[in-house]
């Protein structure tokens, strides 16, 4: 067992950068996915919010950016729970930035006018899994436009 775990950990070390970086951007769009499907309405609005800050945050195009999305669905589909992707989100960014991906998950939420309660429970999950505390949380809706 201990043989296996260094075996991967042994692997995820060699992996090139680009790999990584790929990984990182996935989870983030798989967060923000799970955040417009929260709602069970999918939005073109949320949608569209999702598109404007991948395209920010990561530099694609926008072929890119909906070739990403699709992965992230799917990610989010076959997913058990949000660790598997906030895990990569922490390793990647340093605090600053996790607070950043919190507010572009408050405003994909708000996007469609409202906060439904199931969007705002999910970010508060995020928050704690992404190792962000209250006042970084409340910093991060702030920074959102929402009060």
């Amino acid at each position: 067992m201990i043989q296996k775990l260094k075996q991967m950990w042994k692997k995820a070390a060699e992996s090139p950068q680009e790999e990584r970086k790929h990984d990182v951007t996935l989870a983030v769009a798989a967060l923000m996915v799970e955040i417009m499907r929260m709602d069970e309405k999918l939005q073109d609005a949320e949608r569209s919010e999702i598109i404007k800050h991948l395209e920010k945050r990561f530099a694609l195009s926008h072929a890119e950016i909906h070739v990403l999305i699709e992965q992230a669905s799917q990610q989010v589909e076959d997913a058990l729970d949000m660790h598997q992707f906030t895990s990569v989100v922490v390793k990647g960014f340093n605090t600053a930035e996790r607070i950043d991906i919190l507010a572009e998950l408050w405003a994909v939420a708000l996007a469609d006018g409202h906060i439904d309660p199931y969007e705002e429970q999910l970010i508060r999950r995020v928050a704690d899994l992404l190792g962000l505390h209250h006042s970084q949380f409340i910093q991060a809706k702030i920074a959102a436009g929402i009060t």
